[in-house]
């Protein structure tokens, strides 16, 4: 689908929701899956949900934050208090939304254009739900400060919420973009030993062992660096990262007893994959979706700026280039290539808006 850039209008923030200058704003798989039509969204759409920026406006019934503040922008809403929320699962809010039903954005002729994922964030500005965005300090610059809107916090809130991976589990992480670097990340905090890395590309493979991965490998040599790594044994977390469909099949296959398969990347509409429920049954094995990490952002995101100020969390080195707006085509051909971790647009507001190579 082909992409331009125009103007269009943007309306007040309403009840419960902000309006936020976007500073930043990363390009994730899952924007590129609905521009290449493998999950279905209608169109016009502003696409865009991994984001950082600067409150601007608040909407009724907003106090707890305030003008000025710099936020992480998510796509995750919760409303607080439906029974999914009550229990602290905030990813599988069921409360209704105005801007479930109304689209901010319009064009000049009052033509709705659809909010890609209730966020819009490769945007000027957006107008999201309160719970949508988090404070962070100061000292976090915008383009990292994006990544924990979506692939930092999906990936880390994977290990720790979604599989609770413990000291001295083995783990497989199968694709190593930006999540999978996440997990790995969040495998190595959480104590695994070892963390096999999984990519077809070498470079991620360097990046996966600089980032904490005790070996790595692509496909092909996976069950023999598995049994190497262990001394025999199979793993206790598969986690599969990727959309790509072949990466799901045989990854149940690399679980030990008691081990979690824990899909973290969602592949396009109607992909299915053939497992052995006997086996998964016998073996006391489980399957664990894991959506954004099972992520409480009130909970998560600070957890994660205070991991990455204390130098726990490498998250520059996961930001590999920088585009303006302008350029958004090039930052999407890079990330569909699969050599960038992450590509980020960002916005300068005093109009001399910058790019840049990391």
């Amino acid at each position: 689908m082909a992409t331009s850039i125009e103007e269009l209008l943007l309306t007040e923030p309403g009840t419960d929701e902000v309006r936020v200058a976007i500073d930043a704003c990363a390009v994730c798989h899952s924007d590129l899956m609905f521009l290449d039509g493998g999950w279905p969204v209608e169109f016009p759409v502003v696409l865009g949900h991994e984001a950082a920026g600067r409150v601007l406006e608040l909407g009724k019934g907003v106090d707890d934050i305030t003008v000025g503040d710099r936020v992480v922008v998510s796509l995750i809403r919760s409303c607080g208090n439906c029974r999914a929320c009550r229990r602290g699962n905030d990813v599988a809010c069921t409360g209704d939304y105005a801007l479930s039903h109304r689209s901010p954005l319009s064009d000049f002729d009052g033509e709705p254009v659809t909010q890609g994922l209730g966020t819009a964030a490769f945007a000027e500005q957006v107008v999201v739900h309160r719970s949508q965005v988090v404070p962070h300090r100061d000292n976090v610059p915008a383009e990292v400060a994006a990544l924990l809107g979506c692939g930092v916090l999906t990936g880390v809130g994977a290990v720790t919420n979604t599989a609770q991976v413990e000291d001295d589990d083995a783990v497989v992480v199968i694709g190593c973009g930006g999540v999978g670097l996440s997990v790995v990340q969040g495998a190595r905090l959480a104590g695994a030993n070892p963390i096999v890395a999984v990519d077809p590309l070498v470079g991620k493979q360097e990046v996966a062992l600089r980032l904490g991965a005790t070996h790595a490998t692509g496909p092909d040599g996976l069950t023999a660096m598995l049994a190497e790594a262990t001394g025999g044994r199979l793993a206790d977390q598969v986690f599969v990262t990727t959309a790509t469909p072949g990466a799901f099949t045989g990854a149940a296959a690399l679980l030990d007893r008691m081990g979690s398969l824990v899909l973290v990347g969602i592949p396009a509409e109607g992909v299915t994959v053939d497992i052995d429920p006997g086996l998964l049954a016998s073996a006391n094995q489980k399957i664990l979706g894991s959506k954004m990490g099972t992520a409480r952002l009130a909970v998560d995101v600070p957890r994660l700026v205070d991991q990455y100020l204390a130098g726990l969390l490498d998250l520059d080195g996961m930001v590999t280039s920088l585009h303006s707006l302008d350029n958004i085509d090039t930052a999407f051909a890079e990330a569909r290539s699969g050599e960038v971790i992450r590509t980020v647009v960002v916005f300068d507001h005093t109009g001399n808006n910058g790019v840049g190579t990391r």
